[in-house]
């Protein structure tokens, strides 16, 4: 058994974000670690994992005090943490990727490492293109690489960062059975999530985090009710109003076709978006999507088609470190991003302006963060997320593309978001919702679109669709 005691982690910064936490892990248990964005769950696990050294406490296993100095340590003893922003290098192939970790070789990848990588993926059920450069791969088959390398490097105990933020609602399932899978042959999972519902579908036991303390432990048949409360602390709901309808048309893309080597990747694709009108995009990950929204946003040109957008455009990128952040840059620099003309004067930069703005958004939009110098990366994911919807619906755009705004968002900060998109909306900017999770499409949209292959395979009101429907359009049926 390994046991967390009084573990306390206090930043540089005076960031005191594990308040003496606690916590048993067992063999052949499932443990779901929940709470919001920021409460601390990712930072124990780091501990536990090797990858941050405690302020205080202690790791024992078997009963003997551990200190860990680096992440190799703690795998050496069978721990590895599968990271909600993946570490694999994209221009490698999977196998490529695994051997790297091995160290340096002059010879190629080793037969044995190759069968013994493949042995573990065929034993859990994943199909996975070894030939390929994993940075054409879908994040669901990047995740499922992530988790046969810690495997094939001797991980007994699992840590899986958010694990289903990446993933369609088809590849949550396989993800679940796959850690069902791994509880009988008795390794320890730990799913740190703030999905409720997949909590309590694959735990033994649920552990709640706030602030950086444990507030309990709960069974599996205890109330999302309940784990809500714990959660935040409090009952909350946020109110979505929808008003008005649909306006003038914002964005019209008609006939849009790109190919990649010679391979279609959108064929044939049209769809439009209106004032006062969520319009939500869905489908299996890698079916199109990234591309639509990269030629829409100016990423990349389309072979041939015609993009109209009637306004200005905010961007709400998938990948906020890569598109919408500079992570070592003080809060205050992330927020003028994009918006340096409304700060510029006669040639200079209005820094007091700019610090204000910066100020206005953490007080707005709820982000929790010392001021404006803080740095972008000490925030939670949560509110790396709120800085960065803060600052594009701050443009007054009239046109929105909101891309999984809110994946790897807890409860709380989820609904947040979605207050937000639909108050833009009301305010008559068109919204183009683009997302993997069909909840959050059927609870926001005024309009649905599937896509399919690169194709648009449905597109109705939401009131004139179901969701077998859709659903049965995601699957290509």
């Amino acid at each position: 058994m390994i046991s967390l005691k009084e573990i306390h982690k206090i930043f540089p910064d005076g960031t005191h974000a594990l308040k003496g936490v606690s916590l048993d892990l067992r063999p052949g248990e499932v443990l779901a670690l929940l709470g919001e964005n920021g409460a601390g769950k990712t930072t124990l696990m780091k501990i536990l994992s090797g990858i941050y050294e405690p302020t205080a406490g202690v790791i024992e296993i078997g009963g003997r005090a551990i200190r860990f100095k680096s992440a190799r340590d703690a795998l050496n003893m069978g721990i590895a943490m599968v990271h909600q922003h993946l570490s694999l290098i994209d221009e490698l192939t999977p196998l490529e990727n695994v051997a790297l970790y091995m160290g340096p070789s002059l010879r190629g990848i080793d037969k044995n490492l190759e069968r013994g990588v493949r042995a573990i993926a065929e034993s859990l059920g994943f199909e996975i293109d070894w030939a390929r450069p994993v940075g054409e791969l879908p994040l669901g088959v990047r995740q499922r690489i992530e988790i046969v390398k810690a495997l094939y490097l001797g991980a007994r105990v699992l840590i899986l960062d958010e694990p289903t933020s990446l993933l369609s609602p088809p590849e949550v399932k396989q993800l679940i059975d796959t850690v069902k899978t791994l509880r009988s042959q008795g390794r320890t999972i730990v799913f740190i999530t703030h999905k409720i519902p997949e909590a309590l579908a694959v735990a033994d036991r649920v552990v709640v985090l706030r602030r950086g303390e444990k507030v309990g432990e709960y069974s599996p048949d205890t109330s999302p009710e309940t784990l809500v409360e714990a959660m935040v602390g409090r009952r909350y709901a946020w109110a979505l109003e929808r008003s008005g309808g649909p306006g003038d048309v914002v964005l019209s893309v008609e006939d849009l076709w790109v190919y990649e080597r010679g391979r279609p990747l959108l064929q044939g694709v049209s769809l439009s978006v209106r004032r006062q009108e969520i319009h939500a995009l869905v489908g299996v990950e890698g079916n199109g999507q990234e591309t639509l929204v990269d030629v829409i946003v100016g990423l990349r040109e389309p072979a041939r088609g015609e993009i109209r957008l009637r306004g200005k455009l905010a961007y709400i990128p998938e990948d906020r470190h890569g598109r919408a952040l500079a992570l070592e840059l003080p809060l205050v620099h992330n927020a003028v991003l994009g918006l340096h003309k409304k700060f510029s004067r006669r040639g200079l930069f209005d820094w007091r302006g700019a610090r204000g703005f910066a100020s206005k958004l953490i007080e707005e939009f709820s982000i929790v963060a010392p001021g404006p110098d803080a740095v972008a990366k000490s925030l939670s994911g949560g509110n790396q997320q709120k800085l960065v919807v803060g600052r594009e619906l701050s443009k007054g755009a009239d046109l929105i593309v909101a891309h999984q705004p809110t994946r790897g968002l807890d409860v709380m900060t989820t609904d947040y978001v979605h207050k937000l998109l639909m108050d833009a909306r009301n305010a008559g900017s068109g919204v183009l919702l683009i997302s993997s999770d069909l909840d959050e499409a059927l609870k926001l949209a005024d309009r649905v679109s599937v896509i399919y292959r690169g194709r648009i395979v449905l597109t109705k009101p939401l009131g004139e669709t179901s969701v077998d429907e859709i659903g049965r359009a995601m699957a290509g049926l």
